[in-house]
């Protein structure tokens, strides 16, 4: 059992709450978890006033990594040419008037229409609605890109866009669905390919045997490439 306890570091004024927990490692590991929140692994014999030095020699990183700019995170505030992540890329957001919702990339700027371009909580709202729209459409098509590695018995599957934070996504051959996160479409394409493949193989392998591997490598031989690259976008 590891343990860990809870330090307090402070960057400019702000206070982080960092999860220290002590493991058989060689050194310490620092990294931001999935709620956008500090981790620190430590060897077990190391002291706190060594952890403490060590966090303060990362002030500035936990700063850049924490908190609101979680990548497991959507605003709850919108306001035009505020800061957005689509497809691998921090963009301007246009927020404009329209009848009807809705989220469009023209010339690689973000467009929302919205009803009241003033109000942000509701812009924010919309944004959710119709970003989950455009993660359905993209996320569709990259699929179609690989259907050719799904027996033809199941056809197509239909992809489904759930707000996930633990995964990436699952595949079910009973219900013929692929479950993708929403926060995936915040990754670029060729990330976001990585894991469409690897739920689309386990319509062949519903675990990750070294056949699952081998047919997902033969399609994708830089998969663990992308892989690695998704975790860094993500900050774990």
């Amino acid at each position: 059992m590891y343990n860990t306890q809870r330090v307090i570091q402070t960057v400019n004024g702000v206070s982080y709450e960092i999860a220290v927990t002590r493991k058989k490692v060689k050194r310490m590991t620092l990294r931001i978890d999935r709620q956008g929140k500090p981790c620190l692994s430590v060897p077990e014999h190391v002291t706190r006033e060594q952890i403490e030095d060590f966090l303060r020699s990362c002030s500035g990183w936990i700063a850049e990594h924490s908190g609101c700019r979680t990548f497991f995170s959507l605003p709850e505030r919108l306001r035009d040419a505020d800061e957005v992540m689509i497809l691998g890329e921090k963009r301007r957001i246009s927020i404009v008037r329209g009848a009807k919702a809705s989220l469009s990339l023209r010339d690689e700027i973000p467009v929302l229409s919205v009803r009241d371009p003033e109000d942000p909580a509701g812009a924010a709202a919309a944004y959710e609605k119709t970003l989950k729209e455009l993660a359905l459409d993209v996320f569709r098509k990259r699929l179609e890109l690989y259907a050719d590695v799904i027996p033809e018995r199941y056809g197509l599957p239909e992809i489904r866009v759930r707000k996930m934070t633990s995964r990436w996504g699952s595949a079910s051959r009973k219900t013929g669905e692929i479950h993708l996160s929403l926060y995936l479409i915040k990754a670029p394409l060729d990330c976001i390919d990585s894991v469409v493949l690897h739920e689309a193989v386990h319509f062949t392998y519903m675990d990750h045997s070294e056949k699952f591997y081998e047919k997902l490598l033969a399609r994708m031989p830089d998969y663990r490439q992308r892989s690695r690259k998704l975790k860094e976008y993500a900050g774990h």
